[in-house]
């Protein structure tokens, strides 16, 4: 197997279309793209471009495309616990679920949506007309497929550990 270099952070943020930018600039950037994509695999590569950095090279490490629903959903868990449950659980030192199921649910909807968008052959062309449908539309869609995960990951949590900080937010 040839020894592969993996792409430095600045190629990264080329492909996906970011330059360097102030602070300011790089965030309404990121959600500007973010949300105006036309599908939901769009959404999470286009959102936050340094953690996708890691993320990507994880993803390539653990078998990328080859083990691409695996490595997708590997992915996905690991940033619902360590950037979000495992932070509320230090912070707090209450026990949370919320988003590691919640991003278990985005992990399922993205590789569903892969599937059936990038295998079938006649999906091909039914990408190129949506372009028929507002930007408006596609940012709601967006908006949708982030939030009801992120109620059932509440609901979950909920149900599990009914004594959760992250209950309160709900009191």
């Amino acid at each position: 197997m040839p020894n592969r270099t993996a792409i430095s952070f600045e190629q990264y943020l080329k492909r996906r279309g970011y330059a360097f930018q102030s602070f300011d600039q790089a965030l309404v950037k990121t959600i500007r793209k973010s949300f105006s994509q036309k599908t939901f695999c769009g959404f999470w590569r286009m959102w936050n471009p340094f953690s996708g950095y890691i993320f990507f090279l994880l993803y390539s490490l653990i078998g990328g495309n080859r083990k691409r629903p695996l490595a997708i959903s590997f992915i996905f868990i690991t940033s619902g616990f360590l950037f979000h449950d495992l932070l509320i659980i230090l912070i707090t030192g209450s026990i949370s679920i919320v988003f590691t199921v919640t991003f278990l649910i985005y992990s399922m909807i993205f590789n569903i949506e892969h599937r059936i968008l990038f295998f079938g052959k006649g999906i091909r062309s039914y990408l190129s007309r949506m372009n028929l449908f507002p930007l408006r539309y596609h940012v709601l869609v967006n908006m949708i497929l982030l939030a009801l995960p992120l109620v059932a990951g509440f609901l979950v949590n909920f149900l599990v550990f009914p004594q959760s900080v992250m209950n309160w937010l709900f009191h």
